[in-house]
């Protein structure tokens, strides 16, 4: 790992230095002519950053360069003499030319002050405040701007990413994009500290205080990762650029609530906490750092049913003969978990010239958890007349430190358009468990409840789980003139080591004992090629990708060794109907490796009844994803229709086998499964102070497999929908009224429920628009549940559970040097989700 690292330190380095020398050779170049100006806003008469100018030749139209304004709104071109003209562009403004005649060598023309109009026709004037929330869409690619509005106020990215179209989150914190559970997330374009093994946890310590955007792309060119067979979701974490120094500040607090029974049963409890943004932007630098800190606490509950069959009495789910079970068992879940936890991110960036940017940041997360579940258990004997009562109880305590540090470069080629980015992050973490178990049995159910055993057993568990992440990337784009053509490497180096004891009563038990490595190493290339012809536009990409997987059980010396060398290839054509209406047609092959805790021996041992084991002869699944989109806007709305097809093998199913009265689920290669959908997503402005968006997707999901000598055809019809309405209430507040719902499911050997919720979310501003107080309630009516059957022969099994309950928030945001902006967008209001062209936040890999 050390001479790895090494080696890719030096191969950086000399990225580095090459291009910083390439620099001082093309400033040193001699210049014939210069032509000079500033760019500045007509409204605020400041400066405009980031605005396109480009020259062209008077008697043909040639381009022949370009370069974006810098802080001051300055440019400067170079060029030889002759007739030609500039153009002056910048996003929602009035496009500008001027005509430029040098007829001396070394001529310096200035074109002084160029003031730009915002272009009224094309866009609708709209006052953004305090950053608002909106879905911003191309084609290929959705973007979801977290503001501090009514709809991420308080929340952590889990809550964030439920609130995105065709992104769904399940009670348990599963993320799934288009109901295709293997979904790649990134943080800030790479795979991170915060987003790693333990994803559901490390996503909730992040809050949405500290995310600037989260992108959605569900057929990536090349460029991206081949790992997800549903596509891509990357968050990018806050680091402001405007100039001198600007803050933010929040402070949130709340509190769980459970309808019913259990309503207060134990302690009450809180969630509180504190987040800040800061950034100081002077010279060359630019110093930029979050802080946050989250206390919560969260109840929930689940119930079990399992019928057990023996001899020839086996479980028909066609006759279900549930008569014939037995043993039945009911089993009651009671969680009350505690999590707080601390998160650091600083850096700064350092421009030698506008053109060359050096980042450096580091990440440090400190977090821990306490939880007590209670399991209880009614066991039920028909045929012998018995029942039997215990309960398992449990002290679970972790901690999970993480640093990470990211380095990275940016050369830039005349325009932001052409460059050469190299980066490399390095981040390391230990996940620490452990937990105290009491299994207790009672000789009546009035001797349970007054805790009185009969007997009882102690057990413990200690699980220490040590990962290393390395990643280095580099990635090369140019335009020549309407083509475009990318290059790039990446290699990431994952090692996870994982060591889990279990006692009983002191004694060691060595079947549920482990120590277990895991190392997954990746070598990508790629190459793209894309041109622009008339209203037509496309691109054609390959990526090839080197994986090695190599597993070691210690105990019993078992050693698992995967090499693979595969090809992905992607195309993607656009058709521009009119300038509103555009269509798109793409392909993408995908695969889903095998990740550490489908390939681990154990992943907990808090329910001993209901045990999960890993697989690491799992093989990686290959998916070929098709795409057809018609993306349309207009004054007031917008629309995006999507149908898809997705053909994938050796898909990944848990499969449950029951020895006397324990469950042991565990994944297997299945088979093939082939996904057909249709997806609509629309927003409209119905009046000023009133919008309606959503989306529904709608697919058919046909699974064909053998399992366990058996073979099975599964089709399941699948909707997922969500409804959203938008009320702006003027000098009251902004409202927000959200329902979701997720159609039920077949599998193989199962049946998920369906199930729905609702969100309600209200903001108002205060103290001159510098403040804002959010109240968020999630999930309002408390019916957010997961349930659902399962059966095999020796067993039949309903569950339900909820992971949270009903949640109220209470945040206060205050902004430092941030006033109110004005943006534009087209779609109306801005209360929507508006189609956004231009700069969508690209991701860098």
């Amino acid at each position: 790992m050390r001479k790895t690292t090494s080696l890719l330190l030096l191969f950086f380095s000399l990225i580095l230095s090459f291009n910083m020398n390439a620099s001082e050779v093309n400033a040193n170049s001699p210049l014939d002519a210069e032509i000079k100006g500033f760019v500045i806003d007509y409204e605020t008469n400041g400066p405009l950053e980031y605005a396109t100018i480009s020259l062209f030749k008077s008697q043909d139209s040639t381009f022949v360069t370009g370069v974006i304004t810098d802080m001051q709104g300055a440019f400067s071109l170079n060029t030889l003499p002759g007739k030609y003209y500039v153009v002056i562009q910048f996003m929602g403004y009035q496009d500008k030319t001027i005509n430029v005649n040098i007829q001396n060598a070394r001529e310096v023309v200035s074109l002084g002050r160029i003031v730009m109009k915002a272009d009224s026709a094309l866009l609708d004037e709209v006052e953004v405040v305090a950053e608002k929330s909106t879905m911003t869409m191309t084609l290929d690619k959705r973007v979801f701007n977290v503001g501090k509005d009514v709809s991420s106020t308080a929340g952590n990215a889990i809550e964030v990413l439920d609130n995105i179209p065709s992104v769904n989150v399940d009670v348990e914190g599963n993320v799934s994009l288009r109901g295709d559970s293997g979904v790649q997330i990134l943080v800030d374009g790479k795979v991170s500290g915060l987003a790693g093994v333990s994803t559901q946890d490390a996503l909730r310590s992040l809050q949405a205080d500290m995310i600037e955007r989260i992108e959605v792309v569900t057929n990536p060119s090349v460029r991206y990762d081949a790992e997800g067979t549903a596509g891509i979701i990357n968050i990018v974490l806050k680091k402001d650029k405007r100039k001198g120094f600007n803050a933010s500040v929040d402070v949130r607090g709340g509190f769980p609530v459970q309808w019913g029974e259990k309503f207060l049963k134990k302690d009450f409890p809180f969630q509180s906490g504190i987040g800040a943004s800061l950034n100081y932007r002077f010279k060359k630098f630019n110093v930029f750092a979050n802080y946050n800190y989250n206390y919560r606490d969260d109840i929930s509950d689940g119930y079990t049913k399992t019928e057990y069959f023996s001899g020839e009495n086996i479980y028909d789910p066609l006759m279900a003969n549930h008569h014939d079970a037995t043993q039945i068992t009911e089993q009651y879940t009671y969680r009350n978990r505690h999590r707080e936890g601390h998160n650091l991110r600083g850096g700064f960036d350092y421009y030698f010239t506008d053109d060359d940017i050096l980042t450096f940041s580091a990440m440090m997360r400190q977090s821990e958890g306490h939880n007590t579940p209670a399991v209880t258990y009614y066991d039920a004997f028909p045929f012998q007349g018995l029942n039997q009562y215990s309960r398992r109880t449990e002290d679970w305590y972790n901690t999970r430190p993480m640093m990470e540090y990211t380095l990275s470069y940016d050369k830039y080629f005349g325009s932001k358009d052409n460059s050469l980015k190299a980066s490399l992050r390095y981040f390391t973490s230990l996940d620490h468990e452990w937990s105290y178990i009491e299994d207790a049995d009672y000789l009546t159910e009035q001797d349970m409840n007054s805790n009185l055993p009969l007997y009882a057993i102690n057990q413990t568990t200690s699980t220490q789980e040590n990962h290393q992440n390395l990643q280095a990337t580099v990635d090369f784009v140019h335009h020549y003139g309407v083509s475009v053509v990318e290059l790039g490497g990446k290699y990431t180096n994952q090692i996870i080591d994982n060591y889990m004891l279990v006692k009983e009563d002191d004694i060691v038990l060595a079947d549920y004992t482990h120590d277990f490595d895991y190392n997954q190493q990746v070598a990508a290339l790629y190459g793209s090629y894309g041109r622009e012809l008339g209203r037509f536009s496309g691109q054609v990409g390959l990526r090839s990708e080197f994986t090695l997987i190599d597993t070691y059980l210690k105990d019993t010396e078992k050693r698992n060794n995967q090499r693979y060398l595969n090809v992905f290839p992607t195309g993607h054509l656009n058709y521009s109907i009119t300038e509103v209406d555009q269509v798109q047609a793409s392909y993408a092959r995908r695969i889903r490796r095998p990740w550490y805790h489908q390939m681990a021996p154990f992943s907990s041992f808090n329910d001993d009844r209901n045990i999960r084991t890993g697989n690491p002869d799992l093989r990686p699944i290959f998916t070929d994803s098709y795409e057809i989109s018609y993306l349309r806007f207009w004054e007031k709305g917008n629309i995006n229709f999507t149908t898809y097809y997705r053909h994938s093998t050796d898909v990944i199913r848990h499969f449950t086998t029951v020895v006397d009265d324990i469950s042991i689920s565990r994944p297997e290669n299945f088979g093939i499964s082939d996904d057909y959908g249709v997806e609509l997503v629309g927003s409209l402005d119905l009046y000023k102070w009133w919008n309606v968006n959503g989306s529904i997707n709608f697919f058919k999901s046909n699974t064909v497999g053998d399992w366990n000598g058996r073979h099975y055809v599964t089709d399941s019809y699948n909707t997922i929908a969500r409804l959203v309405f938008k009320f702006r209430m003027k000098k009251v507040c902004d409202l927000q009224i959200t329902g979701r719902y997720m159609g039920p499911r077949e599998e193989p050997l199962g049946y998920r429920d369906a199930n729905y919720w609702c969100d309600l979310a209200a903001s108002r501003d205060v103290f001159k628009k510098k403040g804002t107080v959010s109240l968020n309630i999630r999930d309002v009516f408390g019916s957010r549940q997961h349930g659902g059957e399962s059966w095999g022969d020796n067993f039949w099994q309903y569950s339900e559970s909820s992971w949270s309950t009903t949640t109220v928030t209470l945040n206060f945001n205050y902004r430092i040097n941030q006033q109110q902006n004005k943006k534009r967008m087209p779609g109306g209001n801005g209360g929507g989700e508006g189609f956004e062209g231009g700069e969508g936040g690209e991701m860098e890999y």
